[in-house]
């Protein structure tokens, strides 16, 4: 039991892990469950797609005793995932509970966790990459490393605004999207088409090595890339031997409220100062979970300016200043803080972890 609290978890759920100690059943398929109605039943993305319709109205029947489950998304995509499933509504009256990452707006109450994208630092192949020094030596083969997946607007707005000032030049960066997508999330207006841009080999992961074709040029080329695996999670250390700074476009922009995904923690896990292209907010709601950014070194005060295109007007701004006055100098003058954050994201995935199970507690009662 969870508490007071009987609960069934869906094995295929992101935090099942999490949550098995405490279940009094589980299950794989949901027309295998015979619902109880004093039960709670945790339940993640692919089954409750899958079984929408007896889902959704086991949900009416008997409200608040189905919670979808999805720390994956957070923020904007967890709202987008709500209304693609049709459920806005139903959490909204709280009909279907929700576990997700990220904040939302007042409206919807979820229980918010960050243990889902944090928990990479615990990954094998990400501890190993811990245990090399950016710092060994502060001549770099490129000034700063600017990663990307999906070609979102703000990072088509990035790559345009970089490349026009002649920062891409000694960037090593990548897009995986040859088409901009969600542009109806975003006030930035930009071209609607960017050329696919690969890491060189040496720079990728090793799964990801074989499949670096000349055919991957055109759509969204990630899922080949990685092989249908989460292989953006993975630290190639390399990258960040080799550049002095990570510029992370974080998946939200314009929507104002938090979701922190495995993009700042890579560069945390590697002891990496960085720039984050993000929410108005972002940095502020960083520091409030223990998180130190460099603003005794550059200009951080993009964090809190509303309107889209001057933040990223301003990220881009400070972007340039550290390249401009020294991107080694940055790198060796930021130190302390990254060797502090990578330590408290060790410390703060193990507490998000641990805090899961008595915070759903705390959430089933209310």
């Amino acid at each position: 039991m969870l508490g007071p609290h009987n609960i069934v978890v869906d094995e295929w759920a992101e935090v099942w892990d999490l949550l098995k100690p405490y279940a009094v059943e589980s299950f794989w398929d949901w027309k295998s469950v015979v619902f109880d109605p004093n039960k709670f039943y945790i339940v993640g993305r692919v089954v409750f797609k899958e079984n929408w319709q007896s889902i959704t109205a086991l949900a009416r029947q008997y409200p608040g005793r189905i919670v979808f489950c999805n720390p994956a998304e957070g923020s904007e995509t967890i709202k987008l995932q709500l209304t693609r499933l049709r459920i806005t509504d139903l959490v909204q009256n709280r009909s279907i509970r929700l576990i997700a990452s990220g904040n939302l707006e007042a409206g919807f109450h979820e229980l918010s966790t960050d243990c889902y994208f944090s928990n990479i630092v615990e990954y094998t192949e990400n501890l190993l990459a811990a245990e090399y020094n950016v710092f060994a030596e502060p001549v770099k083969r490129y000034e700063f490393l600017f990663l990307n997946g999906r070609l979102r607007p703000h990072r088509k707005y990035l790559i345009d605004a970089l490349r026009s000032q002649d920062l891409l030049r000694d960037a090593l960066w990548t897009n995986l999207g040859s088409q901009v997508e969600m542009s109806f999330t975003s006030a930035l207006d930009t071209a609607k088409q960017e050329y696919i841009r690969l890491l060189p080999p040496e720079y990728e992961i090793p799964r990801a090595r074989p499949n670096l074709k000349p055919s991957l040029n055109s759509g969204f080329v990630k899922h080949e890339l990685f092989g249908n695996t989460w292989g953006d999670a993975i630290v190639n250390p390399q990258a960040y031997m080799d550049t002095c700074f990570s510029l992370v476009s974080e998946t939200i922009f314009d929507y104002p409220y938090t979701f922190r995904t495995e993009k700042i923690w890579k560069p945390m896990i590697m002891c990496h100062p960085f720039v984050v292209a993000a929410n108005a907010g972002y940095y502020r709601d960083l520091k409030n979970a223990g998180f130190r950014t460099f603003g005794n070194l550059i200009d951080e005060s993009f964090d809190m300016i509303d309107n889209a295109q001057d933040r990223a007007d301003a990220v881009v701004a400070a972007v340039k200043d550290i390249c401009y006055n020294g991107a080694s100098s940055f790198l060796t003058a930021a130190r302390e803080v990254c060797k502090y954050n990578y330590q408290h994201l060790r410390e703060h995935n193990a507490r998000e972890r641990n805090r899961l199970p008595q915070n759903l507690i705390v959430y089933l009662n209310e």
